[in-house]
């Protein structure tokens, strides 16, 4: 019997020849949503609440003019929820939340942005002054005076007492809003799974920055009872080629996640994540300071440092890792740790350091 197929493309090739399509299929909306309840026609269409645009793509006849008229819809200038959706979601990896916390919801049962007014002003100087250019918008943000500020409770009470505002203000700020949803100081964050990965290669010296290339399989695969692999994650050579690129070149099964990532609460591709989840927990710590990736580039991290004299490689260290000299105790502490257990040792303390691991 003959089999119908609805895809994109007007024509395609299979071993018996050319199949052409009649077109797409008559979609209904279902009544009580059963199958075998069809009830008025659903024409392609978008959002009707854009009344900018139009709702409907009736006149589109086939597969490929309906995608073109969706994309043409979505990336026009007057539709606002594309603008107001990409500016949402870079302040949202910058601040570690956007304007709108919800930032694939704007709608009703979405979250109420923080900052109406500077969520429209972005999404108009982005589409209009900017013309979409996502560099500027990332310059826009990083000079900002809100972006600047520091994450440090502390400093933020000596930072307005040079101001002459007093302790009371920021103990105000504090009660007031204590999620800092007016930013009135920056947010303290946790490095994500890939920012740390590529942080420790970085530190390391072994980030490899090429671009673009097939992905690298960080695992050992074997047959699967099914058509699912066995990985695994264990028993990979973290000095073999390829191993030093990039997170976003790592290749990821859905389903069977790297042990490491996952333990940095890397999200599960089989669902959609438009945040990041965060947690704390004792099997982070264990993972930070057992798993072999966190273990080789520690070894790797202190052979930068043992090309400084001996009395300079615990402040290499540092300044590899941390960007700053070490304190005095810091210098003693280390010394001896690194005398007992080695230099290695005392380079994946300071990768399992909460200065390292956040972004103040």
């Amino acid at each position: 019997p003959p089999v119908q197929v609805w895809a994109a493309a007007k024509s395609a090739k299979n071993e018996r020849g050319l199949i052409s399509y009649a077109g797409p299929r008559t979609i209904r909306v279902l009544k009580r949503g059963e199958l075998d309840k069809p009830g008025a026609e659903a024409p392609p269409g978008t959002l009707s609440a854009i009344t900018a645009l139009p709702p409907r793509f009736a006149d589109k006849t086939d597969e490929a003019t309906r995608r073109a008229a969706l994309a043409n819809w979505i990336a026009d200038p007057q539709n606002p929820l594309t603008w107001r959706s990409i500016v949402n979601r870079v302040w949202h990896f910058h601040f570690g939340k956007g304007l709108c916390d919800t930032p694939s919801d704007f709608g009703r049962m979405g979250g109420k942005p923080s900052h109406q007014e500077l969520l429209d002003w972005l999404a108009l100087w982005f589409r209009d002054d900017a013309h979409g250019s996502l560099k500027a918008l990332h310059k826009l943000i990083l000079t900002s005076a809100t972006w600047q500020q520091t994450s440090s409770d502390q400093l933020s009470v000596i930072s307005n007492q040079s101001a002459g505002g007093g302790t009371d203000h920021w103990t105000q700020y504090t009660e007031q809003d204590p999620d800092n949803r007016l930013l009135w100081r920056m947010n303290r964050s946790r490095l994500d799974a890939d920012t740390y990965r590529d942080s420790v290669l970085a530190v390391s010296g072994r980030l490899d920055l090429a671009m673009g290339g097939p992905g690298i399989e960080q695992f050992a695969k074997s047959p699967g009872p099914q058509s699912t692999p066995k990985l695994d994650y264990a028993v990979y050579d973290w000095n073999a080629p390829g191993a030093a690129r990039r997170s976003i070149y790592r290749v990821v099964w859905r389903g069977i996640a790297d042990p490491f990532m996952e333990a940095l609460d890397f999200p599960e591709l089989g669902l959609l994540a438009p945040t990041r989840g965060f947690s704390a927990s004792a099997l982070q710590a264990v993972a930070l300071f057992n798993n072999d990736f966190v273990l080789v580039h520690s070894t790797h991290l202190a052979a930068r440092a043992e090309k400084s004299p001996p009395a300079d490689r615990i402040r290499t260290l540092f300044r590899l890792a941390l960007q700053r000299d070490p304190t005095p105790d810091e210098v003693t502490a280390f010394s001896t740790l690194a005398e007992k257990h080695s230099l290695p040792a005392a380079a994946r303390v300071i990768l399992n350091s909460n200065e390292f691991l956040f972004a103040q």
